[in-house]
């Protein structure tokens, strides 16, 4: 048995030991000792720095009680006869010992060899040097949490990982080298599970130390994930062919310019991220990965991609946006499992038709591109969630008949004049729709059709006019109109925001609700007229808390405020009608009404029960015949906006000076002759002040005082100073230069 294992160690040169890891531990200083062929005494000393080394453990965890496992038994065995082999000679094996020592190597089991109760060994000499590097090893804090730090990392080319740093990554099968400086990926990453000479004598010693399985080496797992973003690595070595279990790679944030063919090789690759390099061409093995899920090529210099993309058949993220594409392949229909798709940020002109073949794709995006047009085919998209084509060059969109589950499409910065009613009724389930910057003059009345829709952005457009109907959209909650040139809404109204601008539209919708797409089933009263004129529908009014009676009449039937408490209304529009006075039955309403209507009347004075409006905020009395305003209107505490424009004021009533929430205080086109300063700086919201066209021939200084002011207009009056020159100027420049006058004097 001597002879057998003597012949079988000479066999293994030093090259077998380099499948090890690491260790502090170093044998060489027993080199003195290593050049005896008497294996009976190589093996009595080792027996004896065993025994002390792990003195305190039981006989069956020995360092040759190993419970060996699938491809490690090799490597053992390897380990064990060069430590035969190179044992001192001053050490003597029992019989028993060999007997037990020698069957378990020969047969590569499972079970342990344990070792008999050695002698004490001796002292001094190099075993002493030996002994007290371990001393100063267990004296050490113990490492925790994930040992992948900076402070294991020797250099900033990462020559060299720290052996807790292989431990950890042996372990865990994940090594994480993120935003280290390194230039080149380290060399022992591509030979991860290759043991070198310490590591070999380290194992053969047993010098695990915490009798933990933290070092378990024959426990160790492949690597399978792979961390090297925010470095500066400039190439991947072949050698990468090596890491055959690596499913997730992360190489983004570096400066590759090129890759290895052998990256092919990765089958088990699910997630490859090459984002923020400097990559201009790819290689073709790498469209060849049969797992490939998720593949980022974001910011690189790519002109193109293969047509073997479409090889990549279970492929489902694909992100090669901010490149330089001017086309995409038409394999990439092969790719059938792609569910996101960003190409924004190109050159592209053209879309292949087979892009209509990803029947799974949820999202694409390709904004900030050259397209002029889109595929018929992108219409055949069943399953697509969300169309990115902002910044772009499209001056129609194809009809997107099959995309009944698009949500959002966002069509803003293109060169697109209208949106038909074919194009509308395709997308009825769409919850985002953003058209600003483009050319459209109008939109069709079908649009409200979009039931679901929750958000339209039609800024900066040649609209004139604005479908009414489209305020009674019930899920809509943000509409933006500005930039247009909106002749039948005021600038102050669009403004006002979303909900007031709703409100607005809404009472300007004189027929009866069911009259117009998407409100066909609204249930109507045929009994709803009396005489000629016809009542307000109060279906409608319990659907829209709205109350919209604009007939020119004198006199308004009292059933009318009856059904309108009934349905609780919020707004009240009673404009254009020719009344003398408020109907009583109005004060019905003061409970729930926000918003009073009464302009184009000619009202000569107004009740003081108007003070029983306690959730009054917006009052419109323009174009009437008032110089005054109840004192009792004190009492409406929420009042955020008076427009008393075309009447006959010669003063602003004391009763606006005590609304502490007013914001907008229209009185243009009136007979005022000053403007009581004093007054208005108790308003501490007040925004916006409109006293332009009235007798004013002198502007107080200290009107420059109310800071809170975004508006102010003064124009049409006699005054000569402001000049008309700083008047143009704008709200800023008038108040800038009152308050400078008051310096100076």
């Amino acid at each position: 048995m001597d002879k057998d294992n003597s012949d079988l160690s000479e066999n293994n040169s030093s090259s077998d030991i380099n499948e090890c890891n690491t260790s502090e531990c170093n044998i060489n200083d027993t080199s003195s000792s290593l050049n005896s062929t008497n294996l009976s005494h190589r093996l009595t000393l080792l027996r004896k720095i065993v025994h002390d080394l792990r003195e305190d453990e039981d006989e069956e965890n020995q360092v040759f009680g190993l419970q060996l496992r699938g491809g490690l038994r090799k490597t053992v065995k390897t380990s064990v006869l060069t430590a035969l082999r190179t044992a001192p000679k001053n050490m003597e094996r029992t019989p028993q010992w060999k007997s037990r020592t020698a069957k378990a190597v020969e047969s590569g089991n499972s079970g342990s060899a344990p070792v008999n109760p050695p002698r004490k060994p001796t002292t001094g000499g190099a075993y002493a040097n030996v002994r007290a590097r371990v001393r100063v090893r267990r004296g050490r804090p113990v490492t925790s949490g994930f040992a992948n730090v900076g402070s294991v990392f020797d250099t900033a080319k990462g020559e060299e990982l720290h052996p807790q740093v292989i431990k950890m990554a042996r372990k865990s099968g994940q090594l994480n080298l993120s935003n280290r400086g390194m230039i080149e990926i380290p060399d022992k990453v591509y030979h991860l599970h290759e043991i070198d000479n310490d590591e070999a004598k380290d194992l053969t010693m047993g010098m695990s130390m915490d009798n933990s399985n933290d070092d378990c080496w024959w426990e160790q797992s492949d690597l399978t994930r792979l961390y090297l973003s925010s470095n500066t690595i400039q190439t991947v070595d072949p050698k990468i062919s090596n890491l055959g279990s690596l499913q997730i790679l992360d190489l983004s944030d570096n400066q590759l310019q090129s890759l290895p063919s052998t990256m092919g090789e990765l089958n088990c690759l699910t997630r490859l991220n090459l984002s923020h390099n400097k990559l201009e061409d790819l290689p073709c093995g790498l469209f060849a990965l049969p797992e490939l899920r998720s593949l980022q090529l974001d910011y690189n210099k790519l002109t193109s991609l293969p047509n073997d993309i479409g090889n990549l058949t279970v492929l489902e993220y694909l992100d090669v946006s901010n490149n330089e594409l001017i086309t995409l392949p038409p394999n990439i229909g092969y790719v059938m499992w792609l569910s996101k798709f960003n190409a924004s940020n190109n050159k592209i002109k053209t879309i292949p038709e087979e892009l209509g073949d990803l029947h799974n794709l949820t999202q694409l995006d390709l904004t900030k591109n050259e397209l002029e047009e889109l595929p018929k085919s992108i219409g055949d998209l069943k399953k697509l969630e969300q169309l990115y084509l902002r910044h772009n060059r499209l001056k129609f969109l194809p009809p997107l008949h099959s995309c009944q589950a698009l949500k959002e499409l966002h069509l803003g910065n293109n060169l697109i004049s209208e949106m038909t009613a074919e194009q509308l009724k395709f997308i009825s389930g769409v919850s985002v729709l953003d058209l600003r910057d483009n050319k459209l003059e109008d939109l069709p009345d079908v649009i409200t059709v979009l039931q679901g829709l929750e958000r339209l952005d039609l800024t900066n457009n040649n609209l004139a006019t604005l479908p009414f109907h489209i305020a009674f959209l019930p899920h809509l909650k943000s509409l933006s109109l500005e930039g247009n040139g909106m002749r039948q809404i005021r600038r102050d109204i669009i403004q006002r925001g979303t909900v007031q601008l709703l409100k607005y539209l809404r009472s300007r919708i004189s027929e009866p609700i069911n009259t117009f797409p998407g409100f066909e089933n609204t249930p109507v009263d045929n009994n709803q007229t009396l005489g000629e004129k016809p009542l307000p529908d109060k279906y409608q009014m319990r659907n829209t808390q709205i109350l919209t009676y604009n007939e020119k009449a004198s006199e308004i039937p009292e059933i009318i405020f009856e059904h309108a408490a009934e349905a609780e209304v919020r707004s009240v529009d009673l404009s254009k009608n020719i009344l003398t006075e408020l109907p009583e039955k109005i004060e019905l309403l003061s409970s729930s009404v926000k918003e009073l209507l009464l302009s184009t009347n000619k009202l000569s004075s107004l009740p003081s029960y108007l003070g029983n409006f306690k959730k009054l905020q917006f009052l419109d009395l323009q174009v009437n015949q008032l110089n005054d305003l109840p004192q009792e209107l004190v009492q409406c505490p929420y009042l955020r906006e008076i427009n008393i424009a075309a009447n006959r004021f010669e003063e602003l009533p004391s009763c606006i000076f005590e609304l502490k929430a007013l914001e907008i205080l229209v009185v243009a086109d009136n007979r005022l002759q000053s403007i009581n300063v004093e007054g208005l700086s108790r308003l501490e919201k007040l925004a916006t002040l409109d006293l332009h066209n009235n007798s004013i021939d002198f502007v107080p200084l200290e009107l420059g005082n109310i800071t809170q002011l975004k508006t102010l207009l003064i124009n049409g009056n006699p005054f000569r100073v402001p000049r008309t020159a700083i008047i143009e100027k704008g709200t800023q420049e008038i108040l800038s230069y009152l308050r400078s006058r008051i310096v100076m004097e």
